[in-house]
C-alpha cells in the first residue's frame, strides 16, 4: 500500500492537469505552424536578382531570378549591385567569378549550383559525341531487386520508427535523470528522506519513488510519441500521400511499451540509487557518472543501420541494452519466439538485481551525510551486500 502511495505522490509531483492541457495546446499551434511554414517561407523569401554574363542557357534554381546579360552589360551590371543586381556572375577562362556588395549566407547555397552548371557547360564543348555526353552527365542506373513487395518502402518507415523510438527512449532517460536527481539531492539536503524513513522503510521509499517518476517518463514519452505522429501526419497529408499508417503491429508496439517500460525502471533504478551517495550536487565530480544510463542508447544508435546484424542481436539480448534494441530490432526484422522470451528473462532478472543493489546504494548513501560514500564502499554495497557504516 505505501509503495502504491508513494508512486502515485511521486507521478503527481510532476503532473499537472493544466500544464498538461497547455503543453498539449502548445504542441497542436507548433503543429499547426510547421505545417504552414514551407507556405509561409516561400511567400517571405527574397528572390535574389542575379547578373549572369554568359550566352548559355541561365540555370534555374529555386529562390534566385537569374537574367542573362551580354558581356558589354558586365561593367553596368557591377555598377548597380546592392541596387539592381544581388550579384553578378562571370565566366572567365572557365572560371566562376562572383561579384557581390558583401558576404551572405544566401551565396553558399547557390555557389554549388553555379559550379554544377558551368561543369555541364564544360562538358557540352568537349569533343564528344551525344552519347558520350549522355554518359558523362548521367550516373550509372542501379536497380535492387526484392522477392517481397513493397518492402523497400517498409525499410524506410521501418528506419523512421526505429528512429523514432530511440528519440522516445533520450526523452523518457533524460526526464528521469532530471526529476531523479534534483528530488532525491534536494530531499537528502533538506533532510525530508530522513523523517520520512521513521515511518516506511527504505526499499518502500525508493521502490516508490522509481515507480512513480518512471510512469511519468513513459507519460512524457507517450506524448511525445503522438505529438511526433501527428506532425508525420499532418506532412503526409499536405503531400498528398493521405494518412500515414504506422509499418508495426499491436503486438509488437505492445512489447515495445513493455521493453520500453522495463528500461525506464532499470535506469531509474540506477539513477535513484547512484543520487542518494550524492551531498552535493553543485560541487560532486559524481554527477557525471549520473549520464553513465545514456551509454545503452548510444551504442544501440551505432548499431541500428544493421538490425539484421550480429551485433544487433546480441544487443536485444544483453539485459542493460536490451530494452533499445528489441524494439528497434522486431520494427525491423522478424525475432524468434524463443529469443524474444530470453530477452524478457534476463532484463526481469537485471532489473530484479538492479533494483536491490540500488536499495542498498541508496541506504547506505541516504544516511550520510557532510561527506559522500568512497567508491571502494560503494561498489561493495552495490556488488555484494548492505554494509553499515
Amino acid at each position: 500500500m505505501n509503495l502504491w502511495t508513494i508512486a502515485v505522490f511521486e507521478f503527481q509531483r510532476y503532473f499537472k492537469w493544466k500544464q498538461e492541457i497547455i503543453s498539449i495546446g502548445l504542441m497542436l499551434l507548433s503543429l499547426v505552424l510547421m505545417s504552414a511554414w514551407p507556405l509561409v517561407k516561400t511567400w517571405l523569401d527574397n528572390d535574389y536578382k542575379i547578373a549572369l554574363v554568359s550566352s548559355a542557357s541561365a540555370p534555374k534554381i529555386s529562390g534566385f531570378t537569374i537574367s542573362q546579360i551580354p558581356a558589354d552589360s558586365a561593367e553596368t551590371a557591377l555598377s548597380g549591385l546592392g541596387e539592381v543586381w544581388d550579384l553578378v556572375v562571370q565566366v572567365e577562362d572557365d572560371k566562376l567569378v562572383m561579384t557581390a556588395e558583401s558576404s551572405a549566407s544566401w551565396q553558399e547555397k547557390i555557389t554549388p549550383e553555379l559550379q554544377n552548371w558551368l561543369q555541364k557547360q564544360r562538358i557540352s564543348q568537349l569533343p564528344l559525341s551525344a552519347e558520350q555526353k549522355k554518359i558523362v552527365d548521367s550516373l550509372p542506373e542501379t536497380q535492387l531487386v526484392f522477392l517481397k513487395k513493397d518492402s523497400a518502402k517498409q525499410n524506410k518507415e521501418q528506419q523512421m520508427v526505429s528512429g523514432g523510438l530511440l528519440i522516445l527512449l533520450g526523452i523518457g532517460v533524460f526526464s528521469g535523470f532530471g526529476f531523479m536527481f534534483t528530488a532525491i539531492t534536494t530531499e537528502k539536503q533538506q533532510r525530508v528522506t530522513e523523517q520520512l524513513l521513521t515511518l516506511i522503510s527504505t526499499k518502500e521509499w525508493i521502490d516508490g519513488k522509481i515507480l512513480g517518476i518512471s510512469l511519468f517518463c513513459l507519460k512524457s514519452m507517450v506524448t511525445t510519441g503522438l505529438f511526433l505522429y501527428l506532425m508525420i501526419q499532418a506532412v503526409s497529408l499536405m503531400k498528398g500521400k493521405g494518412m500515414f499508417v504506422l509499418p508495426i503491429t499491436a503486438l509488437e508496439l505492445a512489447s515495445a511499451l513493455l521493453f520500453v517500460s522495463l528500461g525506464l525502471l532499470l535506469i531509474n533504478s540506477f539513477m535513484a540509487g547512484f543520487a542518494a551517495t550524492i551531498d552535493d550536487p553543485n560541487h560532486s565530480s559524481r554527477s557525471i557518472i549520473m549520464f553513465l544510463p545514456t551509454v545503452p542508447l548510444g551504442v544501440v544508435f551505432s548499431a541500428m543501420d544493421n538490425a539484421e546484424g550480429t551485433l544487433m542481436h546480441i544487443l536485444s539480448l544483453f539485459p542493460l541494452t536490451s530494452f533499445a534494441a528489441m524494439p528497434m530490432r522486431m520494427a525491423s526484422v522478424s525475432v524468434p519466439w524463443w529469443e524474444w522470451i530470453l530477452s524478457l528473462l534476463l532484463l526481469i532478472a537485471c532489473l530484479f538485481w538492479l533494483k536491490n543493489a540500488a536499495s542498498r546504494v541508496f541506504e547506505l548513501g541516504i544516511r550520510m551525510y557532510g561527506k559522500e560514500p568512497e567508491w571502494s564502499l560503494l561498489m561493495k554495497t552495490f556488488l555484494f551486500a548492505r554494509v553499515k557504516e
